[in-house]
């Protein structure tokens, strides 16, 4: 579970977040590159982002903006291959996503236990995901999984020639989700977190896409922001996440 922004909101309630800095580390040939590309590829298209690293010279980013992510302003960072990037560098991200493959996927917990050492929330990116690999995916002990990406031939050949992939059935929306806050509540409870400065940032799913406009509205007639994020869960279209403002 994310504690990053729930700290915000609880014991440093009077400082509310408005950046957001994820990271994304792996093994040499993981795809780490290509997922931090289509993040942030995504992200210019919904407000605008600072790319740091190698991603940068596949996504141009721009001056972050605030429409449509809640007002926060992100960077991503392609970090240098090995876990040592997460202790070296010289702003703390404040969410690591750690890409593996299904052959790399047991040198994740290096990732981990030094994510952990310095304070930093991590996550699991699986690339070139293939079914019969999912039980081993299930029994894995290690970072919490956050979204995996099935083996595609177009994606090796985008990369190859300096172009962000198309993923026309998948949205890498849900590793936003996982940055801003990954516990779920039902509308009512996430509501009255936001008033009672419990959270400073909620997270609803909702079953169907038409019923997101109406929670958006519940929160924003309060004077709160709130933004639909998609996921690809068979059981729903994806989720509104609501951030309280201040008064």
């Amino acid at each position: 579970m994310s504690t990053k922004l729930t700290e915000i909101g609880v014991v440093e309630d009077e400082r509310e977040s408005e950046t957001l800095h994820i990271a994304f580390v792996g093994d040499p040939g993981v795809g780490k590159t290509t997922l931090a590309a289509l993040v942030a590829a995504r992200l210019n298209e919904r407000t605008g982002v600072r790319v740091a690293g190698e991603a940068g010279q596949l996504v141009d980013g721009r001056d972050a903006g605030t429409d449509g992510t809640l007002g926060i302003e992100w960077t991503v960072e392609d970090c240098p291959s090995g876990p040592e990037a997460i202790g070296a560098r010289a702003e703390r991200p404040d969410t690591v996503f750690v890409v593996a493959t299904p052959e790399t996927i047991e040198t994740t917990v290096a990732y981990e236990r030094l994510a952990r050492e310095c304070e930093v929330d991590c996550y699991l990116l699986v690339n070139r995901f293939r079914e019969s690999t999912r039980a081993q995916l299930q029994s894995f002990d290690g970072p919490e999984l956050a979204e995996y990406f099935y083996y595609d031939e177009d994606v090796s050949s985008a990369i190859a020639e300096g172009r962000v992939p198309v993923l026309p059935n998948r949205t890498v929306e849900a590793i936003l989700v996982e940055a801003l806050q990954p516990e779920r509540q039902g509308p009512k409870r996430a509501l009255e977190g936001l008033e009672r400065g419990g959270r400073s940032i909620v997270n609803v799913e909702v079953e169907k896409r038409d019923d997101a406009d109406s929670l958006i509205d519940s929160f924003e007639t309060v004077g709160h922001s709130a933004a639909y994020f998609e996921c690809n869960c068979r059981c729903h279209d994806g989720h509104v996440l609501a951030r309280r403002q201040s008064n």
